[in-house]
């Protein structure tokens, strides 16, 4: 919806800055509070209230209260029928509740809200700011402090426009990359700027300019048996529930249609109780891993106006850079490339969208999951620990390229292995399964799904709903038994129980489909076009001494070798999976050398030069 940013000082140059720096985000309403203690912005995509009144920040009746919010609250309305008791309010926007409810409920007001949010409130009566996330982290939120002052945003890039931060690389974050391929505990790449965990708060005193976080709400593991209907029913209810909360919109909305089983049962779902014929979208490369013809399976079964929309790499390369800056992070996901060509097409018809991210986390649906499922008791807890990675250099490999100032931290509380077995010693009566699924639903949702999604769909001004992060489901989805998410009686099954529950829905071929990656054609793209930017830039690290590499390049090199005795025109499945993972290397190594020149080395941040030749 938005994206916002703070400094607890009167500064409105600097504000301006920031803010211009996320205006990608909301392109549609600009609006600052500045006084004496705070200077506050939100860049605005109109959502709910399209009107001039919703223009944030928003304020109470006496303007002593200002808030500004990034995201949605879905069940504003009924927060708001409650609090026009004793309040009165001058918009139809959610972004209101939020400060009637901080006027009524204080600090507890972020028990009742619903949705994916960041805010900040202003309180003048109490000399306070206070800022909240949401509790799976939909919704990103950075802060920094300088001299004891406290800078926020939605995104990084506007953090870096006041001189005090100083553009630093935080190796701790690096190595979170390097083995998990996003970062956890609020790390970042950047030293010094943290980011905002899910389910806390914020609260910065005016009084003595202290900084203090709390946590407000944490997943649990509670596992009981039931029957298998009792699981099915409540399933069916929690979703349908989430579905039917992310409805609420006043701008043009649709759901993007894979034709694979989370998407397809939830546009199944969402069209059961929707009145209109739900808009949909396929998108592929005219390439035989397109998945055009399954989604067509669902559109006709469910009666969706849908569209196929056919996606090029006619400018891609060129559009790196910018990805990059948009992302903030060096990633090594093709992924990513592919959802940012998405929002890029659907933007021309909608403004918010369903996605079906976070079922795969939710109810097993990762092959990296199937060791967890099993109680073999061969297999060593060790080797399950280290599984739980889902990083781009692993057995090693992470030594041959990065050196002690990245490496250093594998003992640390962050290392993979630690950080998991600290989520199973907090859970000791749980099941293995659902103690891997807490941990990636606490670290692998926010660190590399949402922030994937976020960045891509603002990167286009279109807002990306997720009816599977939803609170209670997510929740609800740590009481299912272990075999009903991966049944192994009849073969492996994985994510059993959204397939039974979709085969109410779909067609049974549709609902017991077999996960398939979706992604970007190898020879498309990544084989021609990419490989030799990717030489070239990291050519360029090791040129430029970068310090956090090794002095040997001989295993980037081994990489390319690779890629080339491979490539012979009859590559099997099997050599496309090997394919996958040196390419993730690859594309890794490339934005890191991007990211360094960008964030780090760059005389202009604020206007940086994107031009792809300007790099390479």
């Amino acid at each position: 919806m938005c994206g916002i940013c703070g400094i607890t000082w009167n500064d409105e140059k600097l504000i301006r800055c920031m803010g211009e720096e996320i205006k990608h985000r909301g392109p549609e309403q600009e609006g600052f509070f500045i006084d004496d203690s705070v200077s506050l912005c939100c860049e605005r995509l109109k959502i709910l209230d399209l009107s001039q009144n919703a223009k944030q920040p928003l304020h109470n009746e006496d303007h002593s209260i200002w808030v500004v919010l990034n995201g949605e609250i879905y069940n504003f309305k009924e927060i708001k029928k409650e609090l026009e008791k004793n309040h009165t309010f001058y918009t139809n926007a959610d972004t209101e509740v939020i400060v009637h409810a901080y006027e009524e409920y204080g600090e507890d007001c972020v028990h009742k809200l619903n949705g994916m949010f960041s805010f900040a409130i202003w309180d003048s009566n109490k000399k306070k700011l206070f800022i909240a996330r949401d509790r799976l982290g939909v919704k990103p939120l950075f802060y920094c402090t300088v001299n004891n002052n406290l800078l926020f945003s939605s995104e990084i890039k506007s953090l870096l426009q006041f001189d005090g931060v100083k553009r630093q690389i935080n190796y701790d974050g690096l190595y979170q990359f390097v083995t998990y391929a996003y970062t956890i505990d609020g790390q970042t790449m950047f030293q010094g700027i943290h980011e905002l965990l899910p389910g806390h708060k914020l609260i910065y005193s005016f009084l003595d300019k202290s900084l203090k976080i709390e946590k407000y709400w944490d997943l649990s593991i509670i596992e009981s048996e039931r029957s298998e209907d009792y699981y099915l029913k409540n399933l069916e209810e929690i979703l349908t529930k989430s579905i039917r909360l992310r409805k609420v919109s006043d701008a043009p909305l649709g759901a993007l249609l894979s034709g694979g089983l989370d998407s397809s049962v939830m546009v199944a779902i969402l069209s059961k109780i929707s009145d209109e014929p739900v808009k949909t979208f396929t998108t592929g490369f005219g390439h035989e891993l397109d998945e055009f013809s399954e989604a067509k399976i669902v559109s006709e079964h469910c009666g969706t106006d849908h569209k196929e929309i056919l996606l090029n790499f006619d400018y891609l390369s060129k559009s790196l850079p910018t990805i990059l800056w948009h992302m903030e992070f060096p990633f090594g996901r093709p992924s990513i490339l592919s959802n940012y060509l998405v929002s890029e097409q659907v933007k021309k018809f909608v403004t918010v969208v369903y996605t079906g991210e976070g079922a795969d986390e939710l109810f097993g649906g990762y092959n990296r999951y199937l060791i967890y499922s099993k109680n073999d008791p061969d297999i060593p807890l060790e080797k399950k620990l280290g599984s739980i990675t889902s990083g781009f250099f692993k057995d090693g490999n992470s030594t041959k390229i990065f050196n002690d100032n990245v490496m250093n931290f594998n003992n640390s509380t962050n290392n993979p292995k630690n950080a998991f077995l600290k989520t199973i010693e907090e859970n000791k009566n749980a099941s293995l399964l659902n103690q891997a699924l807490l941990f990636e639903i606490k670290t692998e949702i926010p660190g590399a799904q949402t922030w994937r999604i976020d960045r891509c769909g603002y990167a286009h001004a279109v807002e990306m709903r997720e009816p599977f992060l939803d609170y209670e489901l997510a929740q609800f989805s740590l009481s299912i038994p272990p075999n009903l998410k991966i049944n192994q009686e009849n073969g492996i099954n994985k994510k059993y129980i959204l397939q039974k529950l979709a085969t109410k829905f779909l067609p049974e071929k549709i609902a017991k489909r077999k996960k398939f990656p979706w992604g970007i054609p190898f020879y498309d793209f990544f084989i021609k076009e990419f490989l030799p930017l990717a030489e070239s830039a990291i050519e360029n690290s090791f040129k430029e001494k970068r310090p956090y590499l090794v002095n040997s390049k001989s295993y980037a090199n081994n990489l390319f070798q690779n890629i080339v005795s491979n490539n012979d025109g009859n590559i099997t499945n099997k050599e496309i999976e090997i394919n996958d993972i040196i390419l993730r290397q690859l594309l890794f190594l490339f934005n890191l050398e991007l990211w360094t020149q960008i964030f780090i080395e760059s005389d202009n941040l604020a206007n940086p030069n994107l031009e792809l030749n300007k790099f390479f």
